[in-house]
């Protein structure tokens, strides 16, 4: 029998995140109510127009795919090619991972989460707004299953250097070895797409969450 996880609809953030970030949260709080996810749940960070997501879903029928993306014109658009694929086991939402893991997602429930191609935040001051921050790591470590994995793609150079340095600095996490790497290719995303018509390097990070002690 496979158990659902009931979400935490009483958490709460701190006043002034609950205040500038409004209408996530009720989007989130929203999609808590109307239902329960599955463990061993795919994630994809960034979804943009749900290319991806639709292809893991096809893939991995037995499993759950849930889509995080933060503009609500693509996340519609991803809406309608799930629909016309007529995908049940996928979902997207428009929000900020860091609001939707506390309060949708029950610790030790994701398998495998994917962020392709995420935003640099070049100048010096928004670097913190970067995803791979040892503080969502330490969020991550707790909603991931014992050996659940981390799939990360960008065409920066820079970028991809900062998060495996934090990845490796974490201690929950550790790189995924050579011969663990699926031989499979992953599907690709509209982004990634042009990356390679551009003919652009693209850095992989493959990265497992270590067993709890």
């Amino acid at each position: 029998m496979t158990l659902y996880p009931v979400p935490d609809l009483s958490y709460r953030f701190d006043d002034h995140t609950e205040e500038h970030n409004d209408q996530f949260l009720k989007r989130i709080r929203e999609f808590a109510r109307n239902r329960s996810l599955p463990q061993n749940l795919i994630v994809e960070i960034g979804s943009n127009r749900g290319r991806f997501l639709a292809a893991m879903a096809e893939r991995h029928p037995d499993r759950f795919a849930l889509g995080i993306e933060y503009r609500p014109k693509f996340t519609e658009i991803a809406k309608r090619r799930l629909a016309r694929r007529g995908l049940d086991n996928a979902e997207i939402l428009t929000a900020d991972a860091n609001l939707v893991f506390p309060i949708l997602i029950d610790d030790g429930q994701i398998g495998d989460i994917f962020i392709p191609f995420p935003d640099p935040w070049w100048k010096r001051k928004h670097r913190k707004r970067r995803i791979i921050q040892p503080e969502f790591l330490d969020l991550l470590a707790r909603k991931m299953k014992d050996d659940g994995r981390v799939w990360i793609r960008t065409d920066v150079g820079p970028l991809a250097d900062d998060m495996q340095a934090t990845l490796d600095a974490h201690p929950d996490f550790e790189p995924l070895g050579f011969d663990e790497i699926p031989t499979e290719p992953l599907p690709r995303t509209t982004r990634e797409r042009n990356i390679i018509n551009e003919k652009i390097p693209i850095h992989l990070l493959y990265y497992r969450r270590r067993p709890r002690d």
